[in-house]
């Protein structure tokens, strides 16, 4: 797969599609983890391993994750997906 995008890119264009959405979005970047817009930056979460659906641990999206990730995230960019928190 071409390497479309960096760690800074996704970044931003992450937080400006979820800042176009309205309070209570979040993106969901891969089966465990999703983004949402806080007002003031992006906050990344874990989803509880239950399958409930629910939040869990918040975390920072760094580039290890990002790399570990990169086929998930791009593939959302491509094709993004939201949830109703």
């Amino acid at each position: 797969m071409e390497n479309l995008t960096t760690y800074e890119q996704f970044k931003t264009n992450l937080a400006i599609a979820l800042r176009d959405h309205i309070p209570g979005i979040a993106a969901g970047l891969t089966d465990s983890a999703v983004a949402y817009w806080n007002g003031h930056k992006v906050i990344y979460v874990y989803l509880r391993h239950d399958g409930s659906g629910r939040l869990d641990n918040e975390f920072e999206l760094d580039e290890r994750l990002f790399d570990q990730w990169y086929t998930e995230l791009h593939s959302w960019l491509i094709d993004p997906h939201f949830k109703v928190l």
